[in-house]
């Protein structure tokens, strides 16, 4: 008398193929495995640029005559 293990199941067959993330969700995955460090690194940056960026859009904004 032979048993007859079940056969191994394929990975895709275990788990249903994922969707492909849009650009915005990809941005958010990384963002979430970010370290708390890199995250606070990346707003301190985001804010200096910006305020570079309206300081400059300020200085254009004189009239030229």
């Amino acid at each position: 008398m032979t048993t007859h293990s079940p056969s191994p199941k394929s990975p895709q067959s275990v788990f249903p193929p994922r969707p492909p993330l849009s650009p915005a969700q990809a941005i958010a995955e990384a963002w979430k495995r970010e370290s708390v460090k890199s995250q606070e690194r990346w707003r301190k940056i985001d804010a200096e640029v910006k305020l570079r960026y309206l300081e400059s859009r300020q200085q254009d904004s004189r009239s030229k005559l």
